[in-house]
């Protein structure tokens, strides 16, 4: 009899790939607040419930979290209360019952480093974000039943800034870049094979913590550049400088290695610029 996959945050970007991903061959269960199979309120709902459903080596994909920097700032306590201690209550309900979990961190854990991050790094976070970020994986660190997976910019068809450059080349509005903004870009293919093959492949890799990184450090200026050469030709843009308190709470440049991510896909990600043939 197969596992189940539960996937929270079902509504999601990621998400809802996800699902139609692993769809295919898993008996996945979606778990979140809109209209997903199962209703799931991380304020106010109990894990115990999943006690009575899942069994162990089931899989439980945790997206879910209060992900806005601004909003982390803003209200500290409750996504504190959500993004941390909930969040933990949630894992180790799951993984005291055999369920094994991965959970979704980020890059913004080593915003304040200046030299390439490896997978095994200590950490380094910029703003409350990161630092709940943090919290979890330190709190996860030694449970073999948790894969944690730092998402670096992950770039898709759906993502906010593609469809805001779509609609913008569509409107033939002018879009404001900002400088210094590099991330290790990871096309989103990239992100649901290496989830899938984490899943059936979970006893292979040692390690627990994963860059989901592509191989490149690319800024904002050059993804756009290539977006207009690729994709959206009509596209205009012009570079600007983000106010101040944009960076309060971000990293300017995340460089990330991804050693472990290569191993989970066996081989490199892929360039950016190969988003052309998978768009």
């Amino acid at each position: 009899m197969k596992n189940n996959i539960y996937i929270f945050g079902a509504s999601g970007y990621i998400g809802k790939n996800l699902v139609k991903t692993l769809s295919v061959k898993e008996n996945v269960i979606t778990v979140g607040r809109n209209n997903e199979d199962i209703f799931f309120d991380l304020n106010f709902s109990s894990y115990k419930q999943f006690l009575d459903l899942a069994s162990p080596g089931d899989v439980f994909i945790f997206l879910a979290a209060i992900s806005s920097p601004e909003m982390c700032e803003a209200d500290s306590e409750f996504a504190f209360e959500l993004n941390v201690f909930k969040t933990i209550t949630l894992i180790n309900g799951l993984t005291n019952y055999g369920v094994k979990v991965i959970f979704s961190s980020s890059d913004a854990v080593f915003g304040n480093k200046c030299h390439l991050a490896f997978d095994e790094d200590s950490l380094e976070p910029l703003g409350n974000y990161a630092v709940m970020k943090q919290k979890v994986e330190n709190a996860v660190f030694d449970n073999n039943l948790v894969k944690v997976v730092r998402f670096s910019y992950v770039l898709g068809r759906e993502d906010k800034f593609c469809r805001m450059l779509y609609d913008a080349a569509s409107s033939e509005t002018i879009v404001d870049v900002y400088n210094g903004f590099e991330r290790n870009i990871v096309l989103l293919e990239d992100v649901l094979e290496g989830i899938e093959n984490l899943i059936s492949k979970w006893d292979e890799f040692s390690f627990n913590v994963v860059n989901f990184s592509g191989p490149s450090l690319v800024s904002r200026h050059q993804l756009v550049k290539v977006l207009k050469k690729y994709l959206f030709p009509e596209l205009r843009f012009e570079l600007s400088e983000a106010p101040l308190n944009f960076w309060s709470s971000r990293g300017k440049s995340i460089a990330t290695d991804c050693k472990n991510f290569s191993i989970i896909l066996g081989r490199k990600p892929r360039e950016i610029s190969l988003i052309k043939e998978l768009w």
